[in-house]
């Protein structure tokens, strides 16, 4: 159960990479922001995680190897699809919803692959940990994992309000990233957008839900520190 917990993460990680354009290129190997959502392996390359994790210099090391060959294989197989790039800014509608679903599954495959040998790596209290981490750093995107709908019992009608709400602001989020602006900036507009978000799809929640939803996200961990420290994504080959 523990391990399926710590894999529910990877569909909605596939599924949020291909949100905006800007999260689509840093998903593909540079460091994120306070807008985005790491899969689980990007989060276990984090320092703060890895101290939050209690993991050992060795698997640190490891953790490190794995996420330099998933950011390389993520890389090629976009790239090899012709998605390597930022997409034209004249899209239209369609051909942008065509290229996040192209990205979402091309991603989820990878981290299919990936996703095992990284909870091989990690004891069942590590694996716990990082899950709830995840959550944390999803936020209210986590709703929309099958597993984490599944256990607070979310309805369809549910499903389809957190579903309206997560397209709306990243509209919003990809009007953030595009407008101009220094980092600061942006990453105070996409902090404002995000606690936005987390409020209005909390209300799609019953009371229940909610507490059961604080539950399973753990003790709090302030996820600001994702921005500081990890991105350790190659390894020396010498």
């Amino acid at each position: 159960m523990v391990r399926r917990c710590l894999l529910c993460g990877v569909s909605v990680a596939a599924l949020l990479l291909a949100v905006s354009t800007v999260q689509e290129a840093r998903a593909q190997g540079r460091r994120g922001g306070m807008g985005q959502t790491r899969s689980p392996l990007a989060l276990a390359d984090n320092k703060a995680v890895q101290k939050e994790l209690a993991l050992n210099e060795e698997k640190a090391a490891k953790v490190k190897d794995l996420h330099a060959d998933y950011t390389e294989e993520l890389q090629q197989q976009l790239q090899g699809a012709g998605l390597g790039g930022r997409p034209s800014g004249d899209l239209s509608a369609e051909e942008r919803q065509k290229r996040m679903a192209q990205v979402a599954e091309i991603t989820k495959n990878v981290n299919d692959k990936f996703m095992p040998k990284l909870t091989e790596l990690l004891d069942k209290t590590q694996q716990t940990r990082l899950h709830e981490v995840w959550l944390q750093a999803a936020g209210p995107s986590a709703l929309q994992d099958a597993d984490v709908a599944k256990s607070l019992n979310i309805t369809k009608e549910q499903q389809d309000k957190i579903k309206k709400v997560a397209e709306d602001f990243g509209h919003k989020m990809r009007e953030a990233f595009t407008s101009g602006g220094d980092r600061t900036e942006i990453q105070a507009k996409v902090a404002e957008l995000r606690e936005e978000q987390t409020a209005k799809t909390t209300e799609v929640l019953s009371k229940d839900q909610q507490a059961k939803f604080t539950e399973m996200k753990g003790k709090p961990f302030d996820v600001k520190q994702l921005m500081q420290g990890g991105g350790r994504r190659r390894r020396n080959n010498n």
